[in-house]
């Protein structure tokens, strides 16, 4: 399901209490939730989101650079070989006929 901008009028009460739960997400730094006949939905802004089939249609080289400059030392000081077998490990549990 590809989510598309449509424009509607909103009843001002409910756009008033949206805007709030939007405020009050953003200032504890995390998503806006709400629940509409059962079914929970996340509000996120417009640019959050992709809005377009082109998967590349809102690649940010800048972002992505950026995000890896971020990651940079994650796994400094890990112990490779633990890591390496707990991984062999999970994967041969969940597909043991699979040799790896």
């Amino acid at each position: 399901m590809n989510a598309q901008p449509q424009q509607s009028q909103m009843n001002q009460e409910i756009e008033h209490e949206l805007a709030r739960r939007l405020n009050q997400a953003q200032a504890e730094r995390k998503p806006a939730e709400v629940v509409i006949a059962g079914n929970l939905y996340r509000l996120v802004p417009v640019d959050d989101i992709q809005t377009t089939d082109d998967p590349a249609a809102n690649y940010d080289v800048e972002k992505m650079l950026a995000a890896i400059d971020e990651g940079a030392g994650a796994f400094e000081g890990m112990d490779v070989e633990a890591f390496n077998k707990e991984m062999l490990e999970a994967r041969e549990q969940d597909t043991p006929t699979h040799r790896f």
